[in-house]
């Protein structure tokens, strides 16, 4: 039990000792690297644990100035430059010595090798309004040209990021929401136009179906809207584009049955007979029996255009046809002779007489394929404007 006991010590000590090993080897590695930050993090991390180690002291003093000297380099660059959004970059940075300040200030061993830290809250908090305000007058600039709908889309995107920086700075959501309405992409969609081959329920079926997808479910592109010829009326913004669908053909179901039969053979004992006074066998007979297996399937197949125009000029944009098909398929069998015959195992069916008339109604097969036209043209229509 003893030299278990000592086992179980030494493997935790050794795993201690790879830890401290290993944390102080990537403090060091990082140092080298020209990674500072993360040389004064893992150091610091160290010292919490072992606040006398040598190594992890010697990194973080080194370490430190170098990353204060690099951080303030790069903010003075960004300050003194011309670029657009430098006072992102500049708050990135104070951002990066406040995280320092913070690991340095928490730790008494890393105070007593460095000094005591500098807080630039301050100096973020400054570079965070002016980074706000530049965002802003760029969103103020971009949205002058709102009846340029990617301008409009650019201005959204600035005010975003303005509340981002400081929320609800200024007026910032509702130049947003201004400018939100000038970015959307609005697509007019006609009802399904089924060249009258439809009863006036499958039309009402078909039209439920296309309603659902793409009115009901949740939008994937915010700057892409549909409407329905009544919801855009009460649209004071124009249209961009006009989806057209319609129902070009629907072929008559086509059914098919198939069947497939197993045949089984087997003598059974059916009793005994004498050949002379003293000696009996057995006396068997040969029984059969058939299973019938019936396979059938009904197919519904039709076809749907969709064409997209612009809505000013009725200049064809797109188009796409559509081939679906519907499957559906069923089994049953039918027995005939004697069960005795069958291997051991096999279940008899309880059917005697074969069923034809089984299948769904007509409205079953058409409600099926009109989702699938439904959902080939939603992701038809995903794929046109994902990218608006």
């Amino acid at each position: 039990m003893k030299k278990h006991i000592n086992f179980l010590e030494k493997t935790v000590l050794f795993i201690i000792i790879a830890n401290i090993i290993t944390s102080c080897s990537s403090g060091l590695q990082q140092l080298k690297k020209g990674n500072f930050d993360e040389a004064i993090f893992t150091s610091a991390e160290r010292l919490q644990k072992s606040p006398d180690h040598k190594k992890a002291l010697a990194v973080i003093r080194e370490a430190y100035p170098l990353a204060i000297d690099d951080h303030k380099r790069a903010i003075r660059v960004f300050e003194n430059s011309q670029e657009p959004f430098r006072w992102e970059k500049a708050l990135a940075e104070y951002q990066a010595l406040n995280r320092i300040y913070d690991v340095i200030s928490h730790s008494s061993v890393s105070m007593r090798e460095v000094g005591v830290p500098q807080n630039y809250a301050r100096e973020a908090e400054t570079a965070r309004q002016l980074a706000a305000d530049e965002r802003y007058q760029a969103g103020v600039t971009a949205l002058a040209h709102k009846e340029n709908r990617l301008a409009a889309k650019d201005a959204v995107g600035q005010f975003e990021r303005v509340n981002q920086l400081i929320p609800n700075y200024k007026n910032a959501n509702q130049k947003a929401e201004e400018a939100f309405q000038y970015a959307v992409h609005r697509v007019m969609i006609e009802p399904v136009y089924d060249l009258d081959r439809l009863h006036p329920y499958d039309y009402a079926d078909l039209q439920e179906s296309f309603d659902e997808e793409l009115f009901r479910s949740k939008p994937y592109n915010p700057f892409v809207k549909y409407y329905t010829t009544t919801s855009a009326r009460s649209e004071t913004l124009p249209q961009n584009d006009l989806v057209k669908f319609a129902f070009l053909d629907l072929r008559s179901p086509q059914r098919n049955i198939t069947t497939t039969i197993e045949h089984f053979t087997k003598e059974i004992k059916v009793g005994t007979k004498k050949i002379n006074d003293s000696t009996k066998v057995d006396v068997f007979e040969k029984v059969t029996a058939k299973i019938t297996t019936f396979h059938k399937s009904v197919i519904v197949r039709g076809t749907m255009q969709m064409r997209i125009f612009d809505y000013k000029t009725n200049v064809l944009l797109k188009e796409e046809t559509d081939d679906e098909s519907y499957t559906w398929t069923d089994s049953w069998q039918v027995f005939e002779g004697n069960q005795k015959a069958l291997d051991v195992g096999k279940t008899c069916p309880s059917t005697s007489a074969p069923i034809f008339d089984n299948e769904p109604s007509s409205s079953f097969f058409f409600n099926k394929i009109s989702n699938q036209f439904a959902d080939h043209f939603r992701w038809c229509l995903k794929k046109t404007y994902q990218g608006m």
